[in-house]
């Protein structure tokens, strides 16, 4: 029964010890792999110094004849007049008199120009007040030319009316005369028919200063009926009234 443990306990370790002896390297695939390591690394570093070598001195080349701009002039420019401003610090009399001259020139110029913008407001002010006065003018002249139209329009208005109320007033007093007229002849008329009648009575009388109708009718008619006679001498001389004038020639009938 003891034997048979250890046998097996053996056995186990024996493999075990087998099992990780085929894991291991064997020596000759270890002197194979260091062999192929070197050159591994021989491959890689034949690109690197190409590309040291080759493309970057390629790619500078490039960049300085096609992209490179060197500033080196402005900067030794800029150096120089930075020396000379330092060495000649105090300026010599022809520069004095060139930067006064320089100075005049430029107040002359701003002078000169503002004189110019002066006078050129003052003809723009001048233009808008010509411009300002030339409206008002023309505004003044067309209020003056409608009052002078509404006045030249109410006179012959007024003329019309006064024409038209004298051609109204004439007409009437020419009616009126007519009238008149046309009364006076009618008158006439009666008259003539009165004096026509006359004769064919036989009676008529001829109105004395101060004599009435009623004492004439009295005269003639006696007083018993001289209101009666009256009427009739009035209805036979076509009289409206008592009233007569002296030289009125009567009809008696």
């Amino acid at each position: 029964m003891g034997n048979q443990n250890y046998h097996e306990s053996a056995e186990k370790n024996r493999q075990k010890i087998t099992d990780e002896s085929s894991n291991l390297p064997s020596r000759r695939s270890q002197r194979k792999a260091a062999k192929q390591k070197p050159e591994k690394e021989k491959n890689l570093l034949l690109p690197v110094l190409f590309f040291i070598f080759i493309l970057i001195p390629v790619a500078l080349l490039f960049y300085i004849a096609f992209l490179y701009e060197p500033e080196e002039p402005v900067t030794s420019n800029t150096m120089e007049t930075e020396v000379s401003f330092e060495t000649n610090t105090a300026p010599s009399q022809s520069e004095i008199a060139a930067i006064a001259e320089q100075e005049k020139a430029e107040r002359a110029e701003a002078e000169k120009a503002e004189k110019l913008a002066r006078q050129e407001a003052a003809a723009k002010e001048q233009a808008e007040k010509e411009a300002a006065a030339k409206t008002e003018a023309e505004a003044k002249a067309a209020a003056e030319a409608k009052a002078k139209e509404e006045a030249k329009a109410k006179a012959e208005a007024e003329a019309e009316a006064a024409k038209a109320k004298a051609e109204a007033k004439a007409k009437a007093e020419a009616e009126a005369l007519a009238q008149k007229q046309k009364e006076k002849e009618e008158a006439k008329r009666q008259q003539q028919k009165k004096e026509e009648k006359a004769p064919s009575s036989g009676k008529t009388h001829t109105v004395q200063p101060g004599e009435t109708l009623y004492r004439i009718a009295v005269n003639n008619y006696g007083a018993a009926g001289a209101a009666a006679a009256v009427e009739k001498i009035k209805q036979a001389n076509g009289l409206s009234s008592n009233s007569i004038s002296p030289g009125q020639t009567l009809i008696l009938p």
